[in-house]
């Protein structure tokens, strides 16, 4: 016997309208769920997206709340059995436990908090309370179900012929204009969280790192700059920053001494000690560009340099992912190319809707879920980390401890 999973979408803004809709229209017509209810803090917004569901085709129509009123009919309609928060950064700590504390599963947007201290509490308080209870709480992050950037990590991890990381560059741009329609809310005008831009769109990039990089080339440190460019992007909308690994991830230097007999291999002949290798990293993050021809930009992406070859991962200006791996010379390693279209919201729906599914039959879910909420809590602390730095060194563990 199969069960039906009934969600109900919390929140209309744009991201909702542009990205969770158009989703939600093809899982259910795949019959992989349905959308019970829209609802907004607003009837007008409500309303509006309300319109647009119907005028998708999507079936059945679903129904309509807006309010606080609404909210509580939603989180006490036994039929729902759980909720999309797509809101505001400072609004969603406090629906997400009212949603735990109706007894509804949770697929709520990143970031998880204002700040890491906020993220840290609902994620602590989750762990102890109301995941012992059987409630499934996942996080949409889209960047780290991306197909193609699951492939690219796993492929990473899986060809050793490429060698030991050297090194890598992650490069994160963009143009906001004054006033468009991702600018224009109170809430992005006015932002009562740090970072501005940075932090709703720098979580992705460091999910992407998550997500690609093996773990010994993650940043475990930080040391960076903010800055404010531009006066209508408060409160910063640059940060410069090195990733400095686990000093685990130090290692003597890779590969044989040269093969010229004239060199002198003793290092008590040298004139300063021989240098280490480890896996460092650079992190530019910037939405202060000007408004010129994507063909004038550096592309968006990253790029990790290995002993044995180079690997990229760039968003071209369509939004396609474009993955490579360029062997070097007399390698072995195998060239790669994978591209594909940004699925990452519609998977991360559909795999949060399978698992509610699994645990209402009874059964194993065999998916892996890249939605746990302490990845998403390592993303948060990556930006905010970047963030505090102000040139100091910023470690990340201690940090997400609260030390």
């Amino acid at each position: 016997m199969t069960s039906n999973v009934n969600v109900a979408l919390l929140g209309s803004g744009v991201f909702a309208q542009a990205a969770y809709l158009p989703a939600l229209l093809t899982l259910t017509s795949a019959k992989n769920l349905s959308l019970h209810t829209i609802w907004s803090r607003s009837p007008t917004s409500a309303n509006t997206l309300h319109s647009k569901a119907v005028e998708s085709g999507i079936a059945p129509a679903p129904a309509i709340q807006d309010g606080p009123e609404g909210l509580e009919k939603v989180l006490n309609d036994p039929e729902i059995d759980a909720v999309l928060l797509v809101l505001p950064i400072t609004a969603q700590p406090e629906l997400v436990r009212k949603a735990w504390k109706a007894g509804k599963h949770v697929l709520s947007e990143k970031p998880l908090g204002k700040d890491v201290e906020e993220a840290r509490r609902l994620v602590e308080e989750y762990e102890k309370v109301y995941k012992p209870k059987g409630l499934i709480w996942r996080i949409a992050e889209n960047y780290a179900h991306e197909p193609v950037l699951r492939s690219a990590g796993e492929k990473l991890a899986s060809t050793p012929e490429l060698g030991p990381i050297l090194h890598w560059k992650l490069n994160a741009e963009g143009y906001v204009e004054d006033g468009s329609k991702y600018h224009s809310t109170e809430w992005r005008t006015v932002p009562a969280y740090q970072g501005g831009f940075l932090l709703d769109g720098g979580v992705h990039w460091a999910a992407l790192l998550r997500t690609v990089l093996p773990p010994s080339a993650q940043p475990a440190s930080l040391v960076s700059y903010s800055h404010l460019h531009r006066a209508f992007l408060l409160p910063h909308d640059t940060l410069t920053a090195i990733s400095l690994p686990s000093p685990s991830s130090t290692v003597s230097p890779n590969g044989p001494t040269t093969k010229l007999s004239t060199a002198i291999h003793s290092e008590k002949d040298l004139a300063s000690t021989p240098g280490q290798s480890a896996p460092t990293g650079q992190i530019f993050m910037s939405f202060a560009l000007p408004d010129t021809p994507p063909e004038t930009r550096s592309p968006n992406g990253l790029t990790i340099t290995f002993l044995n070859g180079v690997a990229t991962l760039i968003s071209s200006p369509s939004r396609e992912w474009i993955f490579n791996i360029y062997p070097a010379s007399g390698s072995g390693v195998e060239k790669v190319e994978k591209k594909g279209n940004p699925e990452g919201v519609e998977v991360e729906i559909r795999m949060f809707a399978q698992a509610i599914k699994a645990l209402k039959e009874g059964k194993k879910d065999d998916e892996k879920d890249y939605g746990d909420p302490r990845g998403a809590l390592w993303d948060l602390a990556v930006i905010e980390g970047m963030l505090k730095s102000e040139g100091k060194e910023l470690n990340l563990e201690k940090l997400i401890k609260g030390e």
